[in-house]
C-alpha cells in the first residue's frame, strides 16, 4: 500500500462518489425535471432513508434537494407506486429506505431470513388464531392500500397490550412481520405517516403457515422481534451472491471508505462485507490507500470508477443527518472532522445544537450546522440555532471563516425555504442558539423574491 491521497482529496472523492458538485435549481422544475433529479440521486445513492420528522422536510426528501436543488418531492411518491413508472420500493434497507428496483431485489435474503426468524408476539398471535396471517392477507387483498392499524380494526383486534413504546396490536405485529418478509408492498403512506400495503404479488412459498415454537431463546416482545430481523446472520448461496453485489454497490457510492462505512451502507455486518471486499482488493475493483490525516494516516479503500477529487466548487448545501454521505458516524468524523449527534433523541435541556439539525457543507468541509423548523401555518422559516463546527483537525488556513459561512448560507437558506414554500426567514438569537446566530441574523434574511416558480414543460398539465 504505496498510494497516499490527501485528506481533501478524500473529502471529494466522497462527495463527488455521491452525486455533489451539480449546479443546483433555485427554482421549481417541471414534473419531468424533478423525476429526472430523482434518477440522477438515485444513480448515485441507490436508496433514500426513510424517517417520518418533518420539522423542516422528511429525511428521504434531502438528498434530492442536497444533489439538485429544488424539486418536487410528490414525484417520489408517484414513484413509489405500482404502475409503469414506478422508480423505487419500501424494504428494510439501511434502515427503512425507498431502494432502487434492482436493491430491492438484491435484499430479497433479508426478506426470506426475517420470514424464518421466531417473531416472539406474532407466533403466539397465529398459535391463539391459526388463520390469522392468512385472514390479514385477505383483508388487505381486499381493503388495500390500507395501514397496520386499520387492519387491525377490520379484524376487531384493540388489545396493544401494557406498557409504553411500540404498543402494537397482534394483528400489527402480523402486518409487520409479512412486510418484512416480503409478502406485503408499501405503496405510500396515510397523513399519519403509516405505510399503506397490499399483498406484493410475490411468492410466499418462504412463509410459514403457523410460526412453531424455535429452539431458540422466546423472543420477550415484539419490539425486541422486529429489532432483531435484521440482526447478524451469515449468508449463503444466492444471499451470499446478493450480499457481494450490495457491497459492490456500497463500496462505488462511497467512492472512498473502509470496511465499517461499506458494511453499514446496506446493514450488513462486517463479516458478511469481508470475503466481498477481498474478492473487490483481488480483481482490483478496490484498492488500498492511505489517506494522510493529521491525527495519523488511516488505510481507507478506493474504488476503481472512483471520480477525480476536483474542487466543489460553489457547493453549499443543506445535508440531512440521514444522507448517505453521513451514514456512518465513524467515517463522517474521520473524513469531515465533525463528530455528529442527533438532537431528537436527547433530553431538551441536554441539547448542545438543537433538535434536528441539518449540516451545512461548503465546498469539501462542513462548517456548521443549522437546525431549522418550518412553521408553515405562518409561512416562516424558523433558523432556531446556526452553530459552528469545531473542526478540531482542519488546518486554520482551510476552515471558512464566519464571514464566508455566512455568506453561503444566507442564499442556501433562502433556497431551503422557497423549496418548502415558505415566506419569510427569522432566525433566533440568545442562549443555545449557537455561535453564528447573531452574524446571520445582522446578515439579513429578507427574501425579495418567496415564490417557487414552476418550469412549464409543453403538453404538461
Amino acid at each position: 500500500m504505496n498510494e497516499t491521497i490527501t485528506w481533501t482529496q478524500a473529502r471529494r472523492i466522497a462527495l463527488r462518489a455521491q452525486g455533489m458538485g451539480r449546479a443546483r435549481r433555485d427554482t421549481m422544475p417541471s414534473t419531468r425535471g424533478s423525476r429526472a433529479a430523482l434518477v440522477r440521486t438515485l444513480a448515485h445513492t441507490h436508496l433514500l432513508q426513510i424517517d417520518s420528522v418533518s420539522v423542516f422536510a422528511r429525511a428521504h426528501q434531502m438528498p434530492v434537494y442536497t444533489r439538485t436543488g429544488i424539486w418536487d418531492p410528490a414525484v417520489l411518491d408517484r414513484a413509489s407506486r405500482p404502475g409503469p413508472g414506478r422508480l423505487v420500493l419500501e424494504a428494510l434497507a439501511h434502515e427503512a429506505a425507498y431502494t432502487t428496483e434492482h436493491v430491492h431485489s438484491l435484499l430479497d435474503f433479508r426478506r426470506r431470513r426475517a420470514a424464518q426468524r421466531d417473531w416472539g408476539a406474532v407466533r403466539r398471535a397465529a398459535q391463539q388464531s391459526p388463520h390469522l396471517l392468512q385472514e390479514i392477507l385477505r383483508t388487505i387483498d381486499e381493503h388495500g392500500p390500507i395501514s397496520a392499524a386499520a387492519v387491525s380494526r377490520l379484524l376487531g383486534d384493540d388489545d396493544r397490550g401494557e406498557g409504553w413504546g411500540w404498543r402494537r396490536t397482534s394483528s400489527q405485529w402480523a402486518v409487520e412481520y409479512l412486510f418484512r418478509a416480503g409478502a406485503l408492498d408499501c405503496v405510500g403512506r396515510s397523513t399519519q405517516f403509516e405505510r399503506l400495503y397490499v399483498p406484493s404479488g410475490g411468492p410466499v412459498d418462504h412463509l410459514p403457515g403457523l410460526l412453531a415454537p424455535s429452539d431458540a431463546q422466546d423472543v420477550q416482545d415484539g419490539a425486541t422481534a422486529v429489532d432483531q430481523v435484521d440482526g447478524p446472520r451469515s449468508a449463503s448461496g444466492q444471499g451470499a451472491e446478493a450480499g457481494h453485489e450490495l457491497v459492490a454497490l456500497a463500496a462505488r457510492s462511497l467512492g472512498i471508505a473502509d470496511t465499517g462505512a461499506i458494511a453499514d451502507y446496506f446493514r450488513l455486518t462486517v463479516g458478511e462485507v469481508r470475503p466481498a471486499i477481498a474478492q473487490l482488493l483481488r480483481t482490483g475493483v478496490l484498492r488500498e490507500v492511505r489517506m494522510a490525516h493529521p491525527a495519523g494516516d488511516r488505510s481507507m479503500l478506493l474504488h476503481r470508477d472512483a471520480p477525480h477529487p476536483s474542487a466543489l466548487l460553489g457547493v453549499a448545501a443543506l445535508v440531512s443527518p440521514f444522507d448517505p454521505i453521513v451514514f456512518h458516524r465513524p467515517r463522517l468524523k474521520a473524513l469531515f472532522d465533525v463528530n455528529y449527534r442527533i438532537g431528537i433523541y436527547t433530553p431538551a435541556a441536554r441539547r448542545t445544537t438543537g433538535y434536528y439539525s441539518l449540516l451545512f457543507l461548503l465546498g469539501d468541509v462542513v462548517p456548521a450546522r443549522v437546525d431549522l423548523r418550518a412553521d408553515r401555518d405562518t409561512g416562516v422559516l424558523e433558523v432556531r440555532g446556526t452553530y459552528r463546527e469545531a473542526l478540531p483537525h482542519l488546518p486554520s488556513r482551510q476552515r471558512p471563516t464566519d464571514e464566508s459561512v455566512i455568506a453561503a448560507l444566507v442564499p442556501e437558506l433562502h433556497r431551503a425555504a422557497r423549496w418548502q414554500g415558505l415566506e419569510r426567514l427569522e432566525v433566533m438569537t440568545g442562549p443555545g442558539t449557537g455561535e453564528l446566530s447573531v452574524q446571520l441574523s445582522d446578515a439579513g434574511v429578507h427574501m425579495p423574491d418567496a415564490g417557487v416558480h414552476k418550469e412549464a414543460t409543453p403538453g404538461e398539465a
